[in-house]
């Protein structure tokens, strides 16, 4: 990009830049990196054109890889349905509301000014506004039968009713609360007293079950089903159960999977290898056919990382499931049509990712049955087998599967991504040739 010579040119390049169509601004923002997006909303004249067209996914992985307090003018931007999924990830913990996490985001939004705590407030279910507060504060009532100077020694000193005395059980963030209360009293009054008699009467754990329950029910929307349901992700599948050759009623038309408001690439860059998955996906040019792809591997990721038990709100844990996602899409993939990205291709437009997903790790079941067998027939488990068939075998019969490539050259286990991988240890599963390469482990 060139760099202008002046704060006049570079006001001219930003006025030809808002002139252009949402769908052209919108073009140029998903090429930007995390950084350059930051910098982009700072700066254009109209952010929330774009900023509405970006998916709640997109936005909270562009600021979770940026870094929150790098990213403060994408929180500014964000919408409330934005925030609301930001917070449903980032407060709670293994299905836990997290008390740090909670008083770090106050301290965000709280910086970001006034109207953000507003649009926190009017957005965030009244349930999950309790159980931040309730952590935070100790509400008393004063009696009202009796004069306010003889309670003064025995009530807490900050009020802004002279009815309800609040005392902050944490002097790091009293401030930023305080600014929370100032901005609830005067937005709505009513809805503070409500707020305020509620932390006084102590009862939390129900507020903070349905406030889980309302959060469970928004998550499902984006993929994030209980658990019991996500673990049928791994259900086996067979490959007649993949369409490979679709007719015209049965073809899926990328405009019928698709909003076109909803900008979300980041599914389609994290995989970074050059496998046919990869190769496929640099064929297709239609931009509702991508989004659609791109969807379907957002939703499907997040459904992996519940049936893992893997956390939601981590950077590297949503990167490496879509690593995972994408090498068992490629064994599905190289399983049906070899090398051929003209025939992958009508497998993507004809299958969900869900479907492909699914094929691939029924390939590693079938390989995982036959390492059983092997198992079951040589004397002394899996250690009489030796190196490096017994290491690799160790990761494939795990619950949840690894190829231990650190043990053929690799310098890591990772997830399986070829059908390479599954040939690798087919080969050295070979019966006749196990004496030959046996190796003490």
């Amino acid at each position: 990009m060139k760099v202008p010579r002046s704060t006049g040119e570079a006001l001219r390049i930003i006025e030809r830049f808002d002139s252009l169509p949402i769908e052209k601004r919108l073009e140029v923002f998903r090429k930007l990196s995390s950084q350059a997006r930051e910098e982009l909303i700072q700066t254009i004249l109209n952010p929330g054109e774009i900023v509405r067209r970006i998916s709640e996914e997109e936005m909270y992985y562009t600021i979770k890889h940026l870094g929150t307090e790098n990213a403060l003018n994408l929180v500014r931007a964000t919408t409330g349905k934005q925030l609301k999924y930001l917070l449903d990830l980032e407060l709670w913990r293994k299905d836990m509301f997290d008390e740090y996490a909670a008083r770090r985001w106050l301290e965000i939004i709280d910086g970001v000014g006034t109207e953000k705590i507003l649009q926190f407030v009017q957005v965030a279910d009244p349930e999950l506004l309790l159980i931040c507060l309730a952590r935070l504060i100790k509400v008393s009532i004063r009696n009202p039968d009796v004069d306010l100077l003889e309670q003064t020694d025995t009530l807490p000193a900050f009020t802004l009713d002279d009815l309800f005395f609040v005392e902050f059980r944490s002097p790091a963030i009293e401030e930023t609360v305080k600014h929370f209360l100032e901005v609830i009293f005067r937005w709505n009054t009513d809805y503070y007293f409500g707020l305020m008699e509620e932390i006084a009467r102590g009862i939390h754990l129900e507020n903070e079950e349905r406030a889980r329950k309302w959060r469970q029910a928004r998550l499902a929307d984006h993929g994030f089903p209980e658990f019991d349901e996500a673990t049928e992700i791994y259900h086996y599948l067979r490959p007649s159960e993949v369409l490979t050759s679709p007719d015209a009623s049965t073809r899926r038309e990328a405009d019928d999977y698709s909003d076109p408001r909803s900008l979300l690439e980041y599914p389609l860059i994290i995989p970074d290898t050059e496998d046919l998955f990869r190769r496929c996906l640099n064929e297709i040019e239609d931009s509702a056919e991508k989004d659609r792809i791109s969807m379907e591997l957002a939703h499907l990721a997040n459904k992996v990382m519940v049936a893992d038990a893997r956390e939601p709100g981590s950077l590297d844990e949503m990167q490496r499931t879509l690593r995972k996602v994408s090498g068992y899409i490629n064994i599905a993939l190289e399983e049906l049509c070899g090398d051929d990205t003209s025939v992958g291709l009508e497998l993507l437009r004809s299958n969900h990712m869900e479907i492909l997903f699914r094929r691939g790790f029924s390939m590693i079941l079938d390989l995982r049955k036959q390492a059983h067998k092997l198992i079951r027939e040589y004397e002394g488990g899996v250690e009489n087998l030796g190196h490096p068939l017994a290491e690799l075998i160790k990761g494939l019969i795990q619950k949840r599967p690894f190829y231990a490539g650190n043990v053929v050259g690799e310098k890591n286990g990772r997830d399986f991504r070829s059908v390479e991988d599954i040939h690798i240890i087919q080969d050295l599963m070979d019966t006749s040739a196990i004496e030959d390469r046996w190796q003490p482990i």
